[in-house]
């Protein structure tokens, strides 16, 4: 990242979630990797062909699409805007139970049609299967319970 910015390639964003972690009885937040080992590259379209990632020390590749393209669009460009809006840092997303079913109430998830695929009550993570134009992520993320639902519980 530091070498990018040095250059003048762009701003490089490192994605970091905010982790519960329990020290000595009590839970604080922590940042973690969103999407381990990767980074995300904004830079102007026409530059970003003139610079070589790949000489970069620690970069094993340029993540591309099928057809070989690398700027990104649809879904996998509306999460990279997101990831700028918030500097990389994704805080703890408020969630709402449902019965067994857990319902994002704010954040990009949302606009993301992003799939709570698992949930940890101990540790108070959820693990979100992202739908997005690119490969399919799967990211673990913090949540606290917004609100309890107790007139849709009544009618389950």
């Amino acid at each position: 990242m530091r070498v990018i910015e040095e250059r003048g390639w762009g701003r490089a964003l490192f994605p970091q979630r905010i982790k519960r972690v329990m020290k000595a009885g009590a839970w604080t937040d922590e940042p973690a990797p969103l999407l381990p080992g990767y980074i995300f590259v904004y830079s102007d379209p026409i530059d970003r062909e003139m610079k070589d990632f790949r000489s970069l020390q620690h970069v094993i590749r340029v993540l591309t699409y099928a057809d070989g393209t690398d700027t990104l669009f649809g879904r996998d460009l509306d999460f990279a805007h997101w990831l700028w809006g918030l500097d990389g840092r994704v805080e703890v997303m408020k969630a709402a139970q449902v019965g067994d079913r857990v319902e994002i109430i704010d954040g990009v998830f949302r606009q993301l049609h992003g799939t709570i695929t698992r949930m940890d009550r101990r540790r108070k993570t959820i693990r979100v299967a992202l739908e997005t134009g690119g490969t399919p992520k799967q990211i673990w993320l913090a949540y606290e319970i917004a609100e309890r639902m107790e007139d849709e519980q009544e009618g389950l």
